[in-house]
């Protein structure tokens, strides 16, 4: 049997905005995938099938998805609305569906969403180059109809998961973590310390913001001092996981420090504590990235799924770091944040209270 499926359709090129985010990215990635990894006996690339309308409506309402559909854009800029936009986007909340189906029934170990994790669409707005929220369609098509009780979100992405947040923020059946760039430097303004949910859900959701030029080191510091810890004590069914490049030290849209190495230990983590709580269960939705040179992007994400996966590969930087980009940037002010954070979440996790 096949222990990890990589869902993926050439209908996704329609997913193309026009300006930082087109459809070259995923022959590029497709492409090195097939060179570096085609040939590993446990990969199967698996063809998704759109989102039905009943499955966009576990996250989304009536009148958005009709809205939509109508092609009128309320983010014309960076959500520029089109026929075949749509029509792959309902394609990616298919795939986003169809993972996590694979994963939590045990056809596949870990399953990995190219291009998606949506993160800035909430139920009613499309933002930030997202539509439908294939994360969210996932979790709810899994709580919904399989029963699942516990969804550990981690979303590493550099861009803090506003729609994520909005759309989960109520809810104790899935803790999200966020780890991404302060947002007082960069999109979307949103994703601080004391966000940490509302109603039933308070607690249940975690800011991590962290200094731009944030290097490896603090990477890994959060997530073993952050996302471990809640992770054992939620005790998750599954882990949903959102990534991708744009953390690497050459993004143009973001400032952080991460190298091709980071990004597969991010993977590593993360599917290490999959392994001891939730049968390894993993769904990686692996596509920010916005490097001018289309090779970062790629590498980065087959760095991460390299790193969820466990397999060996070579990964050397197209691009030299530059000097001002150390592994340890970011540590000191990092750690006076994870202090406040855990000051914010004493009262809700028994790991924070001490």
């Amino acid at each position: 049997m096949k222990k990890f499926a990589l869902l993926y359709s050439e209908n996704l090129k329609e997913y193309d905005l026009g300006h930082v985010l087109t459809q070259e990215r995923y022959q590029h990635f497709m492409d090195l995938f097939s060179d570096k990894l085609g040939g590993h006996p446990d990969f199967e690339i698996v063809t998704p099938a759109p989102a039905s309308h009943a499955d966009l409506l576990l996250v989304h309402t009536e009148d958005y998805i009709r809205r939509i559909e109508r092609l009128e854009s309320r983010d014309p800029w960076d959500t520029p609305l089109s026929a075949g936009l749509v029509r792959a986007a309902k394609l990616l909340a298919g795939a986003g569906k169809l993972a996590g189906e694979l994963t939590f029934s045990g056809r596949y170990r870990k399953s990995f969403v190219v291009g998606g994790g949506v993160q800035h669409a909430n139920r009613t707005q499309e933002r930030g180059f997202g539509v439908f929220s294939d994360v969210g369609v996932c979790a709810e098509h899994l709580k919904k109809n399989f029963g699942v009780q516990r969804i550990l979100v981690i979303d590493t992405d550099a861009h803090a998961g506003e729609g994520l947040y909005d759309i989960f923020c109520e809810d104790p059946q899935v803790l999200s973590i966020s780890v991404h760039q302060n947002p007082a430097t960069l999109y979307p303004g949103r994703g601080f310390v004391k966000d940490i949910g509302c109603g039933a859900g308070r607690g249940y959701a975690v800011n991590v913001p962290l200094p731009p030029q944030s290097g490896d080191q603090v990477y890994e510091y959060v997530l073993q001092e952050i996302f471990a810890p809640l992770a054992d004590e939620f005790a998750p069914e599954i882990i949903l996981m959102v990534d991708g490049s744009d953390p690497h030290f050459t993004d143009r849209l973001t400032n952080m420090g991460v190298t091709l190495a980071g990004l597969r230990m991010i993977g590593a983590i993360v599917s290490r504590k999959a392994e001891e709580l939730c049968q390894g269960r993993v769904v990686d939705f692996v596509g920010s990235g916005y490097s001018a040179d289309p090779n970062i992007v790629s590498w980065g994400w087959l760095a991460s799924i390299a790193g969820v996966c466990g397999v060996d590969l070579d990964l050397e930087e197209p691009q030299p770091r530059p000097a001002a980009i150390r592994p340890d940037a970011g540590l000191a002010e990092t750690k006076e944040m994870a202090r406040s954070l855990k000051n914010e979440l004493s009262g809700y996790w028994r790991c924070f209270s001490s």
